[in-house]
């Protein structure tokens, strides 16, 4: 009797449902035939400069191509943490080889020259591929055995003059 009353009270919510119709779903509300249709707003794509375009060319972060660096220099710390980096120069070789990040790509250079004005310390680099020159201008902060700690600026000076930007960094193992 028990099994029965179970059973009764499984398919008696199925009854009832069969015996009521669904409700129709609701019909879509039209607009009358004159109004026009409109389309919801698009936005406007931001203008881009074109790549031939000199002024658009700015540092940026990248990753290197190699391990092996022996200067790297970057943005200024802020809270212990270290900032983009934005130029290294590599172990092997004399001159050294060196990168920059230019839209966000590995760049590579090499040397132009390496002269010293006082206490300030002037690289120019180059690559004639993409034809860039870079410069930074360094001052020595502290060194230890194995390793030189600088603070200064780096810049684009061709084929735009471009601002400096605060740079440290070090050069050593």
């Amino acid at each position: 009797m028990k099994a029965l009353s179970v059973l009764s009270a499984l398919l008696f919510p199925l009854a009832l449902g069969a015996c009521m119709p669904e409700p129709e779903s609701p019909t879509p509300v039209l607009p009358p035939p004159h109004a026009p249709v409109v389309a919801p707003p698009v936005a406007e794509e931001a203008a881009v400069p074109a790549p031939s375009d000199s002024s658009a060319i700015r540092l940026t972060t990248f990753e290197p191509t190699t391990n092996e660096i022996y200067c790297s220099f970057h943005r200024p710390s802020q809270g212990g943490v270290l900032g983009e980096r934005l130029f290294i120069t590599e172990l092997a070789g004399v001159p050294a080889p060196a990168a920059i990040g230019l839209e966000g790509e590995a760049v590579s250079l090499e040397q132009v020259s390496k002269t010293e004005t006082g206490r300030t310390k002037i690289w120019n680099y180059r690559n004639t591929e993409r034809p860039i020159e870079v410069e930074l201008q360094l001052k020595e902060l502290d060194d230890g055995r194995d390793y030189q700690s600088y603070t200064g600026t780096i810049r684009i000076t061709d084929p735009v003059d471009a601002d400096a930007i605060n740079i440290e960094g070090m050069c050593g193992v």
